[in-house]
């Protein structure tokens, strides 16, 4: 049997909810979310867990099964890759230069409540840029702007080689 015909075989017991499931993860998996007006496209881990960005450029976080834990909340490592992604993307629109590249050198999460509800959001504010590091912050919030999480981070610019 060929791989398709054995996806539409498996595909075919499905609930309306889990379709709506293997869709997400088909749409994830193409890269069709979180494309912006620049070409920045989020790499597939993070479309995965549900990260996506709003018309203003807001980042966020889709909430489900594919990113709670055991006990229906969110799982710590997918807020921790949320923290990480919005810094990253903060520091990639505000800061690089052309040919630079930024990497996480270390992130410290503090978790402070279940993240639950449909979305979670992130807001980053940055605590000091150096030629080579930034540090920076990101509060992850709910809907209510309760806060769920709080991350401490550092990031390596690496300049072109000449």
């Amino acid at each position: 049997m060929m791989l398709l015909e054995e996806i539409m075989d498996d595909l075919q017991d499905l609930s309306s909810s889990e379709l709506e499931e293997v869709h997400r993860v088909i749409k994830s998996y193409k890269g069709s979310l979180m494309k912006t007006e620049e070409g920045w496209n989020l790499h597939y881990y993070g479309r995965f867990i549900g990260i996506d960005q709003d018309e203003n450029g807001r980042e966020f976080m889709r909430l489900g099964a594919f990113n709670e834990n055991t006990y229906g909340v969110t799982q710590g490592g997918a807020l921790y890759t949320f923290a990480d992604v919005s810094i990253g993307k903060a520091i990639l629109t505000n800061y690089l230069k052309d040919g630079e590249k930024v990497f996480t050198l270390e992130m410290k999460m503090n978790f402070i409540k279940g993240g639950t509800g449909e979305k979670l959001y992130a807001k980053t504010n940055f605590l000091h840029k150096g030629s080579t590091t930034i540090v920076a912050q990101c509060n992850i919030e709910d809907e209510n702007e309760i806060l769920i999480a709080h991350a401490l981070a550092t990031f390596y610019i690496v300049k072109p080689k000449k």
